[in-house]
């Protein structure tokens, strides 16, 4: 987790919190300890463009379009729904737009399933040159730090199907 001090906060209140911070890993109180879970299953919704915010254009009980997406970032690979702008005017077919704007690199352009962060591909960069590290050394790093203890619960064959 990369903030400091005491943060407890009931699931809407964390959703809030997170509006712009959708790579923070969250943990839920059991009665017994702390477990890990994601923004997700809190009911996030990454609004793309906007600030995070919803344009308020749209009519009461608009659900905006969205997709699932799996994201790749230095702290490991994350699923989000995202949804993107729906303002009139606006083309639905520019996700991969949408999303390049917010330093997310998608592995397709059209429907991206799957994006990489900038600041993941730049810890690439650095550690294929640097470190020598080969793509699926650096994939096994990610994986520890989505799931320290069961790493291989990150399904490799997941993340190569997405990008398929």
């Amino acid at each position: 987790m990369s903030y400091t001090g005491v943060h407890a906060w009931c699931g809407p209140c964390t959703v809030k919190a997170h509006r712009n911070l959708p790579f923070h890993k969250v943990q839920r109180w059991n009665g017994t300890h702390y477990q890990p879970m994601s923004l997700m299953e809190l009911g996030f919704l990454w609004h793309i463009g906007h600030g995070g915010y919803m344009t308020g254009e749209e009519p009461p009980n608009h659900r905006p379009s969205w997709f699932q997406t799996t994201n790749v970032h230095t702290d490991g690979i994350l699923s989000h729904e995202v949804s993107v702008c729906s303002c009139p005017g606006s083309d639905a077919s520019d996700w991969h737009l949408d999303l390049l704007r917010q330093r997310l690199f998608p592995a397709s352009i059209s429907k991206p399933k799957a994006a990489f962060t900038f600041d993941v591909l730049d810890h690439f960069l650095i550690d294929a040159l640097e470190c020598k590290t080969s793509a699926l050394s650096f994939y096994q790093k990610l994986k520890r730090f989505s799931n320290h203890a069961f790493p291989e619960r990150v399904q490799l064959s997941t993340i190569f199907q997405l990008l398929g």
